[in-house]
């Protein structure tokens, strides 16, 4: 549902973290080896209790250089221009286990939203709201059935284009961890400002504690307590554009009808063991609204806090939150 440009940004703005971090590393924090990169669109910190930072920056881009779609010769321009692609890659795998959760999921975050985030351009240089036919164009390029697996290839049909921005961070994140397990590193965080990997365990089984961020600037909902796991999140202060009438558009569009989402959801953020889940269930959650919220606050596979459009809070059973003072009102 994403277009993601690969530009540079500020550090002051890319370092603002959607999810901020309150990090208790241990006692000597001399023990602890820091990196910073800005890779897949955003500003990423890699904190480790080990000296594996730059293999884990290394595995980033690696990874980007296959994702990114401005990158000519990537794996995802490839296959939007017409070629195929072998599953075993690792962008074909990312892919077939994209779809695996819009298969279990719902439709509403879909990947082959490519050329629909492209004509309205948000996150790039011509931002613009499109025309009418050109939406209903775009949206005959969007479903599952556009994309096709044969002899262990993968292609899309001619007009179809992916867009991996609601998942390769989460995927990304995956493989850090799947990397971490082969080194010495005991625990640490990764920050992919919207995605996040708390890995390991701490000094003294002490919990990582983040904080849950709002949808307003600098707003805190309140902070978490987590053993390891992944945290993704999503809302309304994230990547948008306003016209000249002073119209505001989400970068979150909508497959159904070609126009940015409506939510009464303002912030989303998804707890639970598998890094390319937690990225997808964010935005699915944030898209489908309060509508269906009582069913994910059920959920056995993850948990959630989340902020609706008039300041109520809804927080899993079972999770470790403390509400911010200045927090809303929590269901």
């Amino acid at each position: 549902m994403f277009q993601k440009k690969f530009l540079m940004l500020p550090a002051a703005a890319a370092i603002a973290a959607v999810i901020a971090v309150s990090f208790l590393l241990s006692e000597n924090k001399a023990d602890i080896s820091e990196k910073g990169i800005f890779v897949m669109d955003t500003y990423c910190t890699i904190s480790l209790d080990s000296h594996n930072t730059e293999s884990i920056a290394e595995l980033f881009q690696e990874l980007n250089s296959s994702f990114d779609s401005f990158q000519e010769k990537s794996d995802i321009s490839r296959l939007n221009n017409g070629e195929s692609l072998d599953t075993y890659t690792e962008t074909g795998r990312l892919i077939l286990e994209s779809i695996s959760l819009q298969e279990k999921f719902s439709g509403k975050v879909d990947i082959t939203a490519g050329s629909l985030t492209r004509l309205w351009d948000i996150t790039g240089d011509n931002p613009h709201v499109p025309e009418e036919r050109e939406i209903q164009k775009a949206l005959g390029t969007i479903g599952r059935e556009h994309i096709h697996t044969e002899n262990d290839r993968i292609y899309l049909d001619e007009g179809t284009k992916l867009d991996l921005g609601a998942v390769a961070k989460g995927y990304a994140l995956d493989r850090v961890k799947d990397k971490l397990r082969e080194t010495d590193t005991s625990y640490g965080v990764v920050s992919m400002t919207s995605s996040m990997l708390l890995y390991g365990e701490k000094d003294k089984g002490e919990p990582f504690r983040i904080a849950v961020r709002g949808a307003g600037d600098n707003e805190i909902l309140g902070t978490a307590e987590t053993e390891s796991c992944f945290v993704s999140s999503s809302g309304s202060y994230e990547r948008y554009f306003t016209d000249e009438n002073g119209n505001t558009y989400s970068h979150i569009l909508d497959t159904k009808t070609g126009y940015p989402i409506e939510t009464d959801l303002a912030a989303v953020t998804v707890f639970c063991q598998s890094g390319i889940m937690s990225d997808y269930l964010s935005t699915m959650i944030f898209m489908e609204g309060t509508e269906n919220i009582e069913k994910h606050l059920r959920s056995d596979e993850y948990k959630i806090v989340a902020a609706d459009i008039s300041g109520n809070i809804y927080v899993s059973p079972g999770l470790d939150f403390t509400e911010s003072k200045t927090g809303g009102k929590e269901k």
